[in-house]
């Protein structure tokens, strides 16, 4: 029998969560964290394993997925890529100042990104995110090659299987096997919630699997490519965040219990605990057979099998004893089980029981009237102890039950008028970020949400530390924090940053919405980027190159915009800049270049420089074929539609649109029918409202057919959009935009609402059988709605 993992090196540095983690050899591994940062950790010392970092990757947003491809001919230093909340994935080759910009920026996808993989050879990689949506990017090429699609909900896990399969794990509970040419190939069903993660198996492995995957379903489960269930490892009591596979074919995973499992012949074989909630990552070394683990208290820790790897004994035992130290809460101790101090066995039972298998927990009430937590251990048959068993609060009295357990608080969240609130329970003992991601998958809600409602916990008991009482007051949340709350510690998802307030009447809207989003000096960078890889592989002539003066000024137009986001006053020379990227460069590597003009049609000067004699902006760009649906991304039909949205910002921008008005819909209606993503979707929302608004703001006179004939145009793609058998109508925001753009229609006149109502009334039923349309403030606009139809 295989001997017992032991502590090998303790790996402190990061700030934040350690989520995601390669450790391709001995040498070197990487780690993706929540502090915004990758971090390469490289070995100094052999004997005690002794590591130093330096960061790889510098991000404004934090990181989910980290990568790693070695070294081959054409990249001799490998690759490392990685990819979060700032929805690029950043490829960059180890070893590089963290200041210099990435070997490769790509840009798609529409959300955060959770996983990545590369692909055997290393000329491709595989990202999946929130947005539903998994791609396959040729990275010297910097474009998408493939997409899987199929998916409805988040995406939680990649993996490619070899050079041919590659296996998707869904929010949805479905795990899907593609070619790598996006070919759908099996859909395979057998977990009862969100699939997270996979390992390879070898061949020949002892459980005739060719693949394992778990998720929050708690099971190990084993499949054979053609989805053939093979067998479950049950032992886990949490979420399992993470699966690795040893080179003797022993599966290592990682959960929301504190533990890392090893799984031989079907059964677990040692349990590691951690001194921290959640495990969110594990990786096996493939040179050493030694495993690493990040978790939530920001440390990585490696553990070897060989003790001339394995820490020093000042290392291990002072691991052993921040276990524990550890403090774990009553609620939790007991997997949510009434917890009775009084029917638990005294000390003497830890020499007198002896357990049934490897994790076994066992309650013990100390001669102090403390109770401790301790795991069996089946290689060494005895009970390690592992925390002290507390009280949030100081005393139980304090706690709120919610589920047969305690909590410092639990929250009420409305999500629906003449039902009772969800509850949100949570314990100072929590991470807010993980509370606030169990209750979005546990009430299936969108995770447009996550950041608001992990960040509304924090402002919430910001001022509260254990032992304080869970009655205590936030003390350092601002006024302004909690207006889109109320008064009453209940929150009510949509209503921060949605257009219109909770309890006013929202028909007709007034207002023009903008949508001013993405890092522009990303973007520059990456055009400038693109501009050489296409010269030198001949895709595009020297007038369309970007030259060093074009460089300069779109720098110069970088810092004018973080300056002043609602009016960087772009100069001629500025878009001439950019119109060579966005008309001149092919399809897919327009992408940057439409981005930014998309925000520069905010400013009176981008509709000046761009809408000349008999053509306008419009025009020029139709011309060009950004608006063409089906493209290689979708991403640049995304941006264009933000370009028209946009333009109601200024007086100038509104004479455009509404000359264009229905050529600006011919060219946006493909999209309406089948939205390409959440993105898309909550464009046209944006689009359709500003136009509904602009029509309400026209005065009636002798020009009122018109109008009304426009309306009906205009209402009638709204109704595509909002009976679409799209799964990107995710956002409760985006679908409350598109019925505000209804009812501001409604509101035109009698005549009109009369001759719209049996058209309208029908669309209303496919809005209450999207998830979104359950939301609070969609329910209401949806009533006012109905109360303008009687």
């Amino acid at each position: 029998m295989a001997s017992d993992f032991k502590l090998s090196a303790t790996l402190r540095g990061h700030e934040e969560d350690v989520r995601a983690l390669a450790f391709p050899n001995r040498q070197t591994l990487f780690s993706a964290s929540r502090d915004n940062t990758v971090r390469q950790w490289n070995l100094t010392s052999p004997k005690p394993p002794l590591y130093d970092d330096i960061i790889a990757l510098q991000g404004s947003h934090w990181f989910n997925g980290v990568a790693y491809t070695p070294p081959s001919k054409q990249q001799p230093n490998g690759l490392v890529a990685a990819g979060g909340r700032e929805t690029f994935v950043f490829v960059k080759q180890p070893g590089r100042p963290p200041e210099e910009d990435p070997h490769r920026m790509l840009i798609g996808h529409a959300g955060n990104i959770t996983c990545l993989a590369f692909s055997e050879d290393g000329s491709k990689i595989v990202s999946g995110g929130w947005d539903s949506q998994v791609f396959v990017w040729d990275i010297e090429e910097g474009n998408v090659t493939a997409e899987l699609p199929g998916h409805e909900g988040p995406i939680w896990g990649v993996m490619v299987y070899d050079a041919k399969f590659i296996l998707t794990a869904c929010a949805d509970k479905m795990i899907r096997l593609f070619d790598i040419n996006g070919k759908s190939l099996k859909t395979i069903k057998g977990h009862t919630d969100v699939v997270r993660c996979f390992c390879k198996l070898p061949a020949g492995h002892w459980s005739g699997a060719a693949f394992a995957s778990a998720g929050n379903d708690e099971v190990i489960r084993l499949w054979t490519l053609d989805g053939n269930p093979m067998g479950e490892l049950e032992g886990h009591t949490a979420y399992i965040y993470s699966l690795a596979i040893l080179p003797n074919g022993d599966i290592v995973s990682s959960s929301e219990d504190r533990t890392v499992k090893i799984w031989s012949n079907g059964q677990c074989i040692q349990t590691i605990t951690h001194p921290a909630i959640s495990i969110w990552a594990v990786a096996a070394c493939e040179e050493t057979g030694d495993i690493v683990s990040g978790a939530s208290d920001n440390i990585i820790r490696i553990f070897s099998r060989d003790s001339e790897r394995q820490a020093d004994p000042e290392s291990i035992a002072e691991f052993e004893e921040r276990n524990r130290m550890y403090a774990i809460p009553a609620e939790t101790a007991s997997q949510g089980q009434p917890f009775q101090k009084e029917n638990l066995p005294g000390p003497d039972a830890l020499q007198t029981q002896v357990g049934e298998k490897e994790g076994q927990q066992l309650f013990i009430r100390e001669n102090d009237g403390s109770v401790t937590a301790h795991l069996w251990s089946a290689s060494t048959s005895q009970w390690n102890l592992i925390g002290t068993v507390v009280s949030g609060e100081g005393t139980s009295t304090t706690k709120k039950s919610f589920e047969g357990k305690e909590y410092d608080y639990v929250f009420d969240i409305d999500i629906e008028d003449g039902k009772p609130p969800l509850k949100l329970p949570y314990s100072l003992t929590e991470n807010p970020w993980d509370a606030a991601r169990k209750f979005l998958e546990r009430n299936e809600l969108p995770f447009e949400y996550y950041e608001q409602v992990a960040n509304w916990i924090t402002d919430n008991t910001s001022g509260a530390r254990i032992g304080q009482g869970s009655a205590a007051a936030p003390t350092s949340r601002p006024p302004e924090a909690r207006d889109p709350w109320g008064t009453d510690r209940r929150y009510r998802p949509g209503d921060a940053g949605s257009v219109s307030t909770s309890g006013q009447r929202k028909l007709p809207q007034r207002t023009y919405v903008e949508i001013i989003e993405g890092n522009v000096q990303n973007a520059v960078n990456k055009i400038n980027e693109t501009s050489k890889q296409l010269l030198d592989a001949g895709k595009i002539g020297k007038d369309s190159v970007i030259s060093d003066e074009d460089t300069a000024l779109l720098q110069r137009l970088g810092e004018q915009m973080t300056s002043s986001p609602k009016d960087p006053h772009p100069t001629n020379e500025q878009l001439a800049a950019l119109n060579k990227v966005s008309t001149g460069w092919p399809t897919a590597s327009r992408v940057p270049g439409v981005a930014i003009l998309a925000r520069l049609a905010v400013s009176p000067e981008f509709v000046q420089h761009t809408s000349s004699g008999e053509q306008t902006a419009i025009d020029a760009y139709a011309a060009a074929g950004l608006f063409e649906p089906r493209q290689v991304t979708a991403n640049n039909a995304v941006h264009a539609i933000r370009l028209l949205v946009n333009l109601f910002s200024s007086d100038n921008g509104r004479l455009i649109v509404d000359g264009d008005f229905q050529k600006a819909l011919d060219l946006v209606r493909p999209f309406a029918s089948e939205p390409e993503s959440p993105a898309q979707f909550k464009a046209l929302a944006s689009l359709y409202l500003n136009f509904a608004v602009l029509l309400a703001s026209s005065a009636p006179s002798n020009e009122s057919k018109s109008r009304e004939a426009r309306a009906e145009a205009l209402l009638t793609d709204i109704g595509l959009l909002l009976e679409s058998e799209s799964q990107h109508a995710t956002d409760g925001d985006a679908l409350f935009r598109t019925l505000c753009a209804l009812g501001t229609l409604l509101t035109l006149g009698g005549d009109f609402r009369q001759k719209m109502k049996m058209r309208v009334s029908g669309t209303l039923h496919f809005v209450n059988m999207k998830p979104a349309g359950q939301m609070p403030n969609v329910k209401e606009v949806v009533q006012e709605i109905r109360d303008e139809l009687r």
